[in-house]
């Protein structure tokens, strides 16, 4: 009785698939396809496997060169839908990246529901469907892999560490396993943690400057750039930086009577330092560096071009050199990881740009030379910055 009533619904679905079939016979393929998707949704909301299987068929008879019939993802939640696990490892086992890029490239469905529903039936019903495949005729290698991609297709949650740890666990278990050219395509590039992390940070930043002591009535306040080159390693950052400004004078200089660099004229001051630091506070959000370092302290009239296109000075003997130690600190708000850290052959995880804050304090010697030159400068500085691991 029960073969009977089976052998009359497939004789009555192949009727109306038929009949179907007939009334968009003279549609565009694209048109074909949606009202045969329309069906097939129809009878998978129905539970009707047989309907199912005669639309899917239809779908895989409408498919050609130029266009798609079901997307990689609705075919394969079909086939654990309808337990045909046959079909499913047969198309994983011939995968290739060439062979999906070219199904990629043909006309795809017109957008419906068909991939939501069964993603949310099979998510929902997703132990029963992990029980069905521990209660189906297969080897031990085609339940662990059905119970890998089922994972896979319904994107449960995994730790990226842990999943891959999964993928390599089951290719070193079955090492000749034609399901392993698709598990390590979708195995993730977790990065390996390893004893020691090197790259290389830069700057650009505007600085404002205030002076100190004498320095405070000899020069005005100073404005100019201040950018940087460095290593980092393990935290630790060891940077080349250059800052030079400008600013006028707030006084009279004299070397002798007859020698003047006169109030009002412009000046200008480059301190060239090394500076060393550590990151006391790394966070992915945020970096905190504090930075001591050394240097040279030069303050120098700006100059002019002669008609020979020479640069000159109008007070040649004012050229002020000394040492000078700093103390500051970097503050950075990362903004973004950097795409094209590839260059690097690093992941872009691994680089980020970063609004860079920073401030700190100069100790001088130029008093040495000149009384009116004796004092310190606070600086504080704002820009870009960027670091590659």
């Amino acid at each position: 009785m029960k073969y009977f009533i089976f052998t009359l619904t497939l004789l009555l679905s192949t009727f109306f698939a038929g009949a179907q079939t007939d009334t968009i016979r003279f549609q565009s393929k694209g048109e074909q396809i949606s009202a045969v998707r329309k069906e097939l949704i129809n009878s998978f909301l129905s539970e009707d496997f047989v309907g199912v299987g005669l639309w899917t068929d239809s779908l895989h008879t409408l498919e050609n060169l130029e266009y798609t019939g079901l997307v990689w993802d609705e075919r394969w939640l079909l086939y654990y839908w309808t337990g045909s696990y046959g079909n499913l490892f047969e198309e994983v086992a011939q995968f290739s990246e060439t062979r999906r890029a070219i199904d990629d490239l043909k006309n795809q469905p017109q957008s419906d529901s068909l991939f939501e529903w069964l993603d949310r039936t099979l998510y929902d019903r997703r132990f029963d469907q992990f029980q069905s495949i521990q209660k189906a005729f297969l080897n031990d290698e085609e339940k662990a892999f059905a119970t890998l991609l089922l994972e896979y297709l319904l994107r449960l949650d995994h730790d990226e560490k842990e999943w891959a740890s999964r993928l390599d666990a089951f290719i070193k278990h079955y090492p000749d396993s034609r399901f392993n050219t698709y598990l390590s395509y979708i195995k993730p590039k977790v990065k390996q943690k390893s004893s020691g992390q090197t790259g290389f940070t830069l700057d650009f930043l505007l600085t404002q400057g205030n002076w100190r002591g004498q320095l405070e009535r000899t020069l005005r306040p100073s404005y100019g750039i201040d950018f940087g080159l460095g290593i980092w390693h393990n935290r630790w950052n060891y940077m080349v930086r250059l800052a030079i400004a400008g600013q006028k004078l707030g006084r009279d200089i004299e070397n002798n009577p007859d020698d003047v660099w006169p109030k009002g004229e412009s000046s200008n001051f480059f301190t060239p330092t090394f500076d060393l630091g550590y990151d006391l506070i790394n966070k992915p959000k945020f970096r905190c560096t504090p930075m001591v370092g050394g240097g040279l302290a030069i303050l120098k009239p700006s100059s002019t071009e002669d008609e020979d296109g020479n640069s000159v000075s109008e007070y040649p003997g004012f050229s002020f050199t000394s040492g000078q130690l700093n103390a500051s600190v970097n503050l950075d708000v990362k903004l973004h990881d950097i795409d094209d850290a590839d260059v690097f052959e690093r992941s872009a995880s691994d680089a980020y740009g970063a609004i860079r804050v920073r401030f700190g304090y100069r100790w001088m010697y130029l008093g040495k030379t000149n009384n009116l030159l004796d004092g310190n400068m606070f600086f504080f500085a704002i820009g870009y910055s960027m670091l590659f691991r």
